[in-house]
């Protein structure tokens, strides 16, 4: 069974519970499709929602004598809001036909790995390009295992992101990725000026007062994170079949903005805007 189910509502579920819900998907769905003839398999994926822009999408293969044949099914969420507008590289998972993308994104520090939730069609046409694809920006998204929130910063010790910061930052970062020492020294100065910084303050403060936000890689799967961000928008849906409620959140990590979703009884604390949070997520996104 899928971990990230809960996150969307369907906490506690069984396996029969889990045929029943599959069959509904594929029964009812908000949208299918089926890739045409020119792929070695003839693929064919349904998506039903269970909450506003949340649910499941099953994808599998057409055969001849049993008809549709699951291959495997995800839980999803689509984001609100354009988190990158840098190219996406797609690279295609070995054991199925289920893609990643992977975001250089200057503000971020670390390359992105990220589940593609598109229209497979799409995504199978822009893998066979095998050129870097940006359609405008990419929209991601989290679904969250767990999750704790957390006061937010004294202003007075937050530190200040202003835009002209940011983007001589980033700057600084291709200029390096491109063989410029100089921007590669100014990068390693300020670098060690900041690890000299936070030395001088980790014996006497906590480490989430030093951190004002981040997102750094969990375990060795490379699409699952762990994030800490501030709160700009909090809102929450009820799953139709299950009745359980989820809370939906804009996080705002690193000037980048993401969409989270997390089952309201794997969240400690309240989640109010201005706040901040913490926890483990499955990076998802779309490309559109």
């Amino acid at each position: 069974m899928h971990n990230y189910l809960k996150s969307i509502g369907f906490r506690d579920i069984d396996q029969e519970d889990l045929k029943i819900l599959l069959t509904d998907v594929k029964a009812h769905p908000d949208y299918q499709n089926m890739t045409d003839d020119s792929g070695d398999v003839r693929m064919i994926e349904y998506r039903k929602e269970y909450a506003y822009n949340q649910g499941i999408n099953i994808s599998g293969s057409l055969d001849e004598i049993d008809g549709f044949v699951m291959d495997y099914y995800y839980p999803y969420l689509i984001g609100e809001l354009v988190s990158s507008q840098e190219d996406v590289e797609i690279v295609m998972n070995s054991d199925r036909e289920a893609y990643q993308g992977i975001i250089d994104d200057p503000k971020m520090g670390i390359d992105l790995v990220f589940y593609i939730t598109d229209d497979l069609c799409l995504v199978r046409s822009d893998y066979q390009s095998g050129q870097f694809i940006n359609h405008g920006g990419v929209r991601l998204s989290g679904l969250c295992e767990k999750g704790s929130v957390l006061l937010p910063l004294d202003e007075s010790i937050r530190p200040v992101e202003d835009l002209e910061t940011v983007t001589q930052r980033a700057n600084l970062m291709k200029a390096a990725k491109s063989g410029d020492h100089e921007a590669i020294e100014t990068l390693s100065i300020q670098d060690i000026d900041q690890y000299n910084e936070i030395g001088e303050r980790i014996s006497k403060e906590d480490i989430f007062t030093i951190l004002s936000s981040y997102i750094m890689p969990k375990g060795i799967e490379s699409d699952k994170y762990t994030i800490l961000g501030d709160i700009t928008e909090c809102k929450k849906f009820m799953n139709e079949i299950t009745h359980q409620m989820v809370y939906r959140m804009l996080i705002r990590v690193n000037s980048m903005m993401m969409t989270i979703c997390i089952n309201e009884k794997d969240l400690l604390g309240e989640p109010i805007v201005g706040r901040r949070f913490y926890g483990d997520l499955w990076l998802q996104g779309r490309i559109f």
